[in-house]
């Protein structure tokens, strides 16, 4: 940290929506040059507190003080996002706010374009050139005339970022900012809020991913059923100690899988499936009661082989048997009729319809079942949601909230239980726990350690070796459309499957 005195704090802060408290009595600060990260599981009230510095929500009770130019904290309104801005404080989405049909230039200062002297027309020249000098500064190759619509999630936060800076913001607040971005992108984002930093911006990072609030993180304040828990030093603390502080038990509970049971009956055999130019002799098997583990780096095939076995993707050649008998899938009915279901990696958009509700989402793969000669048979799907809400644990407010209103485990929940009523005996999980809180990874985990002991098969694609290590029974890894490395539990190490997924250890090694 580069000033001793704070550029701004919230003192007792309380928000309440609905009758439910979202924070109490939270107290918190950030200093000029440093990168503080807001951590906590789904609901422990890290937007709100976020959204409440920004303008987006005015608390109940509490205070927020900032600094102005240098000085002395002194107690402020933020009514609205608007106020924010004129007090130098700036909000990152993780979805980023742009408009697709304007350039970036006119993105980064939009509504407060440059007029010329007199006759207050845009003076576009200046425009773009300022834009290219905010560009340059965070060492960002973005051309200010290219249209928006078309660029990467990244360069649309690149170009948030600019328009924040064009408006001398000396805090930037960060929803989330890595959630859709690749490694590389993360990187890059990285090195660009380390460069604002030493140039004595404030940043608050908001993010689930541990790993990455410990890498870019000077400071870390915990959250927990909104109220703080505490402020670390990242060079003081440890992943764990962080976790125990979210959720109240330490990460080694957090990928148990619970239920286990002898494995049995092949139920899944893939053999020699390939697809050019995305995977290559693709062979292996999922026995009943088994979890299978598949990973590797991002473009390395996974996900294209799973939407092969569902029938999303085309093959080339291989073949694929469930439960002994050989299937042909061209469609995702037909994997379904064969006992096959597929949870998507993006849940939001290829696993839910997300403005409508729990119950509608949950009966949606099973209408002939819930109709009768073509009426919806209301009764039913309510017997049937309230049944997997039940069994599932899934926290709502009722069965008729839409989906999008729910955190993102209960989300994955809906996704899973949508699934299983099609009574399936293979199950394909693409990272099965993206976007979702530490505690809501934990029952994700458990549930399906479950499923693998009633007998079902489940393969599942993850990027996260914790995961991997601590769920599979065996481990698939894949590099460049092939597979590199098998593993059984007992022999996989989170080096070796490094190894096989970046190439310098073969299949057989």
């Amino acid at each position: 940290m580069t000033d001793p005195s704070p550029v701004l704090k919230t003192n007792g802060i309380y928000m309440a929506f609905g009758g439910v408290d979202v924070l109490r009595d939270v107290t918190f600060e950030i200093y000029p040059g440093e990168v503080h990260g807001l951590v906590g599981e789904n609901g422990a009230g890290k937007s709100t507190l976020a959204k409440i510095i920004a303008g987006v929500h005015q608390p109940r009770s509490g205070t927020v003080q900032i600094s102005i130019n240098g000085g002395g904290l002194s107690s402020v309104e933020i009514p609205n996002p608007h106020a924010a801005t004129q007090l130098g404080i700036a909000l990152i989405h993780q979805e980023p706010l742009t408009f697709p049909e304007l350039d970036v230039a006119e993105n980064i200062f939009i509504g407060r374009q440059p007029m010329t002297r007199g006759f207050h027309r845009v003076d576009w020249s200046q425009m773009y050139r300022r834009s290219n000098e905010i560009l340059k500064s965070l060492g960002v190759e973005l051309d200010p005339h290219r249209k928006v619509r078309g660029l990467s999630i990244a360069d649309q936060q690149m170009v948030e970022m600019a328009g924040a800076l064009s408006q001398e913001a000396r805090l930037l607040l960060m929803d989330e900012p890595t959630a859709a971005l690749t490694p590389n992108e993360v990187k890059e984002l990285f090195t660009i809020m380390r460069r604002l930093r030493d140039q004595g911006t404030a940043i608050v990072f908001v993010s689930h991913r541990l790993d990455e609030v410990f890498e870019i993180c000077d400071r870390i304040t915990v959250l927990r059923d909104g109220e703080l828990i505490g402020v670390r030093k990242s060079t003081e603390t440890t992943v764990d100690g962080i976790i125990r502080m979210m959720v109240g038990r330490p990460l080694s509970a957090l990928y148990e899988r619970g239920a286990t049971a002898s494995q049995g009956r092949t139920l899944l055999e893939v053999d020699r499936l390939s697809r050019n130019r995305k995977f290559y002799d693709i062979s292996f098997d999922v026995r009943a009661g088994e979890i299978v583990g598949l990973a590797g780096l991002v473009g390395s095939g996974r996900t294209e082989v799973a939407r092969a076995l569902f029938g999303t993707l085309d093959i080339d050649q291989g073949s694929v048997r469930i439960d002994g008998k050989e299937v042909r899938i061209h469609h995702p009915r037909q994997a379904l009729s064969a006992g096959m279901i597929y949870l998507p990696e993006d849940r939001q958009h290829h696993g839910l319809v997300m403005p409508m509700s729990v119950t509608e989402n949950t009966t949606l793969p099973i209408l002939s079942q819930v109709a009768n000669w073509g009426w919806l048979r209301n009764q039913n799907e309510h017997k049937i949601t309230r049944d997997y809400v039940e069994k599932l644990r899934i926290v709502l407010r009722n069965i008729g909230q839409p989906v999008r209103e729910l955190s993102g485990g209960n989300q994955q929940k809906v996704v899973i239980s949508k699934w299983l009523l099609s009574q399936p005996k293979v199950m394909i999980l693409d990272e099965p726990t993206r976007g979702i809180d530490i505690g809501a990874k934990s029952e994700v985990h458990h549930l399906m350690g479950e499923l693998a002991a009633q007998g079902m098969g489940i393969l599942m694609i993850s990027s996260e070796l914790p995961e991997i290590l601590a769920m599979s029974d065996r481990i698939l890894v894949m590099k460049q459309g092939r597979i590199t490395g098998r593993f059984t539990k007992a022999d996989a190490t989170a080096e070796k499957i490094m190894a096989a997924a970046t190439g310098q250890v073969m299949e057989g090694a």
